[in-house]
């Protein structure tokens, strides 16, 4: 993931979430991190839908 910002972001999210560790050594991999990325933010949307 080019974006440091971003990246810092997704990481704070996933271990906020509890989300796998996995999902934070793949954010290295252009191919998945943007993937992963909308994913995170597509979970913490709804959670916060449910609150």
């Amino acid at each position: 993931m080019t974006d440091q910002k971003r990246k810092l972001e997704t990481i704070l999210t996933i271990k906020s979430l509890k989300l796998s560790n996995h999902l934070i050594l793949a954010l290295d991999d252009a191919q998945q991190a943007e993937t992963i990325a909308e994913a995170v933010t597509s979970l913490q949307d709804l959670i916060e839908q449910w609150n």
